[in-house]
């Protein structure tokens, strides 16, 4: 019985807490709506600029920084290349001091 009881109490702060926060959040929500509908907009101020020189220097900026990333990427594709024939000229010369090694015994 008082197991029983134990867990009915348990139960019930549950849902006490839960509808608390329900309520809570539904009071903020109204009080948000209330904030909204009670704001009055007002147009822009006259004075509307656009910093251009700043923008255009920042898209300047940008654009040197892609060209100079496609030249480190064009870089490193011709270091790989490299390397590539490096391999290649490499294997060829193990094979034909293994070819001179294999005559010689």
């Amino acid at each position: 019985r008082v197991e029983q009881l134990k867990y009915d109490v348990q139960h019930l702060q549950t849902a006490l807490r839960n509808f608390q926060h329900r309520r809570y959040v539904r009071e903020q929500q109204e009080r948000q709506r209330e904030e909204l509908l009670a704001r009055t907009f007002t147009a822009n101020d006259s004075e509307t600029t656009i910093p251009i020189d700043e923008t255009l220097q920042f898209n300047e900026s940008l654009q040197n920084a892609h060209r100079g990333v496609d030249d480190l990427i064009g870089s490193g594709t011709n270091i790989l290349q490299g390397l590539r024939d490096q391999r290649v000229t490499l294997k060829g010369t193990q094979k034909k001091l293994l070819d001179i090694a294999n005559m010689l015994g």
